[in-house]
């Protein structure tokens, strides 16, 4: 029974570890003409023909940090920062350890117009557990968690038909040690899956836009943000979509004049 198990395991893990690593390479073999247009093009100052291939991609179905991100810099290269940072937070959606993404979209950020004060005091323990938390991208942690059960099932066994004392007690150590990681990367693990099933962001892509206290064209304006401007989306509203930026900003903009940051 246990053999059987353990058998049955290694071919998930295997088969699991298979997909994710042909996926990406699938994903460039059906955009491969498309990208090396868009290359071709964006190395010849043609930015905008070039993030039209690579919009091609995307109507494809390929969903790959590095198309979004090259993405952006054409858009940035065009002056379109409502774009830029919208492709660039894709981006790091799906990679949030990735220092270029990162710099990247920071760098455009700092190109809005609106300057939201959502400074606060910082817990230093919550920070860096925020940090080591950002620093693994969703498949990085997929990955930890099936090395970590392969690595305690493989203790398990080992512990199991050791006549050793010494080596069953460092393996129970072992073991106990490895399991609390592993606790720490399903709930890192479990809580990217939650916020990228729950949390929606958008960016203002126009010049401009008005923030109204309804969805409708007549109501009263309270704000206006600027392109660029990332804010949180609550819901939609038929062409509109009711947004909340802080604790200040909350009201409607229209549909058509943001974009919503790619969901996975």
């Amino acid at each position: 029974m246990t053999s059987k198990f353990l058998l049955d395991k290694m071919f998930l893990g295997v088969s699991i570890l298979f997909l994710l690593n042909t996926t990406p390479l699938f994903a460039h073999q059906k955009c491969e003409i498309e990208h090396q247009k868009a290359v071709h093009y964006y190395q010849n100052n043609e930015y905008e023909q070039a993030a039209n291939q690579w919009k091609i991609c995307i109507d494809k179905g390929i969903v790959q940090a590095d198309l979004f991100y090259n993405l952006g810099n054409a858009y940035f290269k065009m002056n379109q920062i409502g774009y830029a940072i919208l492709y660039y937070s894709s981006a790091l959606r799906l990679d949030p350890g990735n220092e270029d993404y990162s710099y990247n979209l920071k760098y455009a950020q700092g190109f809005t117009k609106d300057k939201i004060d959502a400074s606060s005091e910082e817990n230093p323990i919550l920070n860096t557990i925020y940090k080591i938390h950002h620093f693994f991208s969703l498949q990085t942690g997929l990955y930890a968690i099936i090395g970590l059960l392969w690595l305690i099932s493989f203790l398990a066994v080992a512990k199991l038909y050791s006549k050793n004392p010494t080596f069953k007690n460092l393996s129970i150590a072992s073991i106990f040690t490895l399991s609390i990681i592993l606790a720490m990367f399903l709930l890192s693990v479990s809580y990217k899956v939650f916020v990228l099933e729950t949390e929606h962001k958008g960016v203002v892509l126009t010049s401009s836009t008005n923030v109204t206290s309804t969805p409708q064209v007549q109501s009263q304006t309270l704000y206006e943000l600027s392109e660029g401007t990332t804010f949180d989306i609550v819901s939609f509203h038929q062409g509109w979509v009711q947004i909340q930026l802080g604790d200040k900003i909350k009201g409607f903009v229209k549909e058509s004049e943001i974009g919503v940051i790619h969901e996975f």
